[in-house]
């Protein structure tokens, strides 16, 4: 009986330390969890922080352009949500929103499928410029039948003084292919007219300032 209780005691002595063993380490994962969420936390914040400073911007951006083309009362803004999957994680959507002046009142929209083609060029062009300054875009900007929605009256004439801003502003250049040549052309440097007579496309330059 002594033989076996002295057994029994090293063996207990032995789980106590293997507990104790055990017990240290689970106290130092349990920290590492206390800082590891606080890291999470922290990070999470400053993206959202910085997600909502980068929207606001291109908020901006888009909705000086729609005063300049539509007028003050127009403006865009962005609604963000969190959308759960199926696997537990949210997925972030942006829908964008236009407001305008209906009726004394004033409306608010989306965009697609609710808005004319016109407004949703403008819309387009101005987010691009948005997202090409947040990304510090300098090159060259390519445009292929940009505004060809957009209703030829005052608004097409804002399109083309807007345009004008913005390359001034930027100092980049602005490759415009388009048939409102009469609109467009007498804001432009550098005028290449394509022509096609018996299935033979020429081209030559042209200027309208002189």
């Amino acid at each position: 009986y002594k033989s076996n209780l002295l057994k029994l005691k090293g063996v207990k002595e032995q789980l106590e330390k293997q507990l104790e063993e055990e017990s240290s380490d689970l106290s130092g994962m349990i920290d590492e969890q206390k800082l590891n969420t606080q890291a999470n936390l922290f990070i999470l914040s400053e993206i959202v922080e910085r997600r909502q400073k980068h929207l606001s911007a291109i908020e901006q951006i888009a909705t000086a352009a729609l005063q300049q083309i539509y007028g003050e009362e127009y403006s865009l803004r962005f609604e963000t949500f969190e959308e759960q999957r199926k696997d537990g994680l949210n997925n972030f959507k942006i829908e964008i929103k236009i407001v305008s002046p209906h009726d004394g009142d004033f409306m608010e929209t989306g965009l697609l499928n609710e808005r004319g083609g016109g407004l949703i060029e403008v819309v387009s062009f101005a987010l691009r410029i948005a997202a090409l300054k947040w990304l510090k875009y300098n090159g060259p900007i390519l445009l292929d039948e940009a505004w060809k929605s957009m209703s030829n009256d005052y608004k097409i004439d804002q399109v083309v003084k807007f345009l004008r801003e913005v390359t001034d502003s930027t100092e980049r250049q602005v490759i415009l292919v388009t048939h409102m040549v009469d609109k467009f052309g007498p804001e432009d440097e550098n005028i290449v007219q394509i022509t096609k007579k018996n299935g033979i496309a020429k081209s030559n330059n042209i200027n309208y300032k002189s």
